[in-house]
């Protein structure tokens, strides 16, 4: 599938600012349309709370509310105006548990782009929560730190291999955009243990599985010990700058619990590249 229609969260803070930079980038290079979406929660108020309250500040609320994502818009269509951007651009607001409102509405497009989540993995009060994106949206999601500088391509990907369902995910969800770089790292942390580690294939090779996509890349090993998996993938990526990291929601095997462990947080937590995920 080509990457023709692509999704941002925008809601004018910094993350959202490069996500958008990022968005337009790509929206360049694969002549896709790009859409903005504000999502926000309305105020609620407890029935014990909401009779007391008179209509007429409820209305005021709502207005006021409404009148910011306006703001949101305008500023959405100012900064694609500065960047110069030539191609389809549309945006739209819905109200909601924004994680929920986002998931469902990325379905209807090829992939979903966001700023850093900062905060949001201490479950702060209706903040987006990038694992219910992931759950709900059935889409890649590719986020942007909050304090990434934008800049040209390099034409260079890496992404975090090990064999397991979440990082085939992410390798297929990526290809397209895989296929158009001159330099891909297949990123292998050793960590000397065999806890967490997928059975090896010696008779398959994701490299081979690449280069029939017409894709020439390169095994880059790493070593860390089992707690240091994501520090070994973010070191690599504050030295070599890659354009992108492709990593799959690396999950914890209990039913029930969250769909995030200790590398995939430490790495949304950390991250220095616009990230890829899928789960």
């Amino acid at each position: 599938m080509a990457i023709k229609d692509l999704l941002v969260a925008y809601n004018d803070d910094p993350g959202a600012r490069n996500a958008l930079k990022f968005a337009l980038q790509m929206g360049t290079k694969y002549g896709a349309s790009v859409t903005g979406v504000y999502a926000y929660a309305p105020e609620t108020y407890e029935g014990s709370i909401r009779r007391w309250i008179a209509s007429d500040v409820l209305d005021s609320v709502r207005e006021a509310e409404q009148h910011g994502a306006r703001e949101i818009e305008k500023s959405f269509r100012a900064r694609v105006a500065e960047a110069g951007h030539q191609g389809a651009v549309d945006f739209f607001i819905v109200a909601g548990q924004p994680d929920l409102m986002l998931a469902r509405t990325a379905r209807f497009y090829d992939l979903l782009l966001t700023g850093q989540f900062v905060g949001s993995i201490a479950k702060e009060r209706r903040a987006m929560q990038p694992e219910q994106l992931l759950l709900r949206s059935g889409k890649p999601l590719i986020i942007v730190p909050a304090d990434y500088g934008v800049r040209p391509f390099k034409e260079h990907a890496a992404i975090a291999w090990d064999g397991s369902r979440s990082a085939a995910r992410a390798l297929t969800d990526a290809m397209q955009i895989l296929e158009t770089k001159t330099r891909l790292d297949v990123l292998s942390v050793e960590t000397g243990s065999d806890e967490g580690r997928h059975p090896d294939m010696p008779d398959r090779d994701v490299l081979v599985h690449l280069g029939r996509h017409g894709i020439e890349g390169q095994v880059v090993r790493l070593e860390a010990d089992r707690h240091r998996t994501g520090q070994a993938l973010l070191a690599y990526c504050q030295e070599a700058d890659p354009d992108i990291l492709v990593m799959g929601a690396f999950g914890r095997a209990k039913l029930g619990a969250t769909v995030f462990g200790g590398v995939t947080r430490h790495v949304l937590e950390h991250m220095t590249v616009p990230l890829l995920m899928s789960h």
